[in-house]
């Protein structure tokens, strides 16, 4: 059964998030950690609301309505636009970095195959689930479905801002080339990279930015972003043959890992000590 608690809304999730990669940001490991600032414009000519996210536009430092000078920047009927400065964080620099941190401060890695989650119990104290889209087997929880995003990395060193447009239209610059997007297939396991969306990826971003083209390609990625409407971070008790085992759940993030990752991850460690401390007096 699940614990029953107060949980924090998405605002504070982001909230907490944006306050630790700004941390990181302002720290002497910002560019080996691949976390900096970027500043960028949202368009759209079809609804107001495309341009607005009350969740960040309360977090960082500049959210504004663009100017209609602004409007015109990059081809199209924009009728609607916002100017931003965030965050950036380059998961391909962020993630091995962390490992090392977290191995330099005495954590260790080591990969099992499981088919269960009560194979854990009795080898630790309380096992925190961070296992993404595999929880839909392991918690079979048919909530969790993935949602197929394809990119392509580009080299196009001149581009400095972002630009997000509609119909899933982004140009992010990155420390490691130029971010063209994207897709959201809902309940798609396709991993392999699709030559239509790649060819809609690059007609969408090259309208929007027209410099783009001709931009080598570096390389195509694709992944499935493990969607659940509400994400889960919550305390499980999951009844085993020689008693049960304190589960925190973590996952479900969909396309808004990076966002409010470090936001949940404090929740979930707030919520492992109260597992510990409930441990402690069994």
């Amino acid at each position: 059964m699940a614990a029953e608690m107060e949980t924090p809304s998405g605002g504070k999730w982001i909230s907490d998030a944006y306050s630790h990669w700004d941390e990181l940001r302002r720290t002497e490991y910002s560019a080996r950690a691949g976390v900096c600032l970027m500043s960028g414009y949202i368009f759209s000519s079809r609804d107001p609301a495309i341009v607005r996210n009350h969740y960040i536009e309360k977090v960082v430092p500049v959210y504004r309505a663009a100017t209609e000078q602004e409007l015109h920047l990059c081809p199209g009927e924009w009728k609607y636009g916002s100017f931003f400065t965030t965050i950036l964080a380059e998961c391909r620099l962020f993630q091995p970095w962390a490992a090392e941190r977290f191995l330099d401060n005495g954590g260790r890695i080591v990969t099992v195959a499981l088919n269960n989650l009560q194979e854990l119990r009795g080898k630790y104290d309380v096992v925190v689930n961070c296992t993404g889209l595999g929880a839909k087997r392991l918690c079979n929880d048919h909530k969790l479905v993935p949602i197929r995003g394809q990119v392509i990395k580009v080299r196009a060193s001149w581009v400095k801002t972002a630009f997000y447009a509609d119909f899933d239209t982004y140009i992010i610059p990155g420390m490691e080339g130029v971010t063209l997007g994207g897709c959201r297939n809902f309940d798609s396991y396709n991993t392999e990279v699709s030559r239509h969306d790649s060819a809609a990826i690059r007609e969408r971003c090259e309208s929007l930015l027209p410099s783009l083209k001709g931009a080598p390609v570096l390389r195509e990625s694709v992944g499935l972003r493990p969607h659940r409407d509400p994400v889960r971070v919550e305390i499980e008790l999951l009844p085993t043959a020689n008693g049960s085992l304190r589960v925190v759940h973590n996952y479900g993030h969909g396309g808004y890992g990076v966002t409010t990752a470090p936001g949940t991850a404090k929740y979930a460690v707030k919520l492992v000590r109260e597992a510990l401390q409930a441990n402690s007096k069994l």
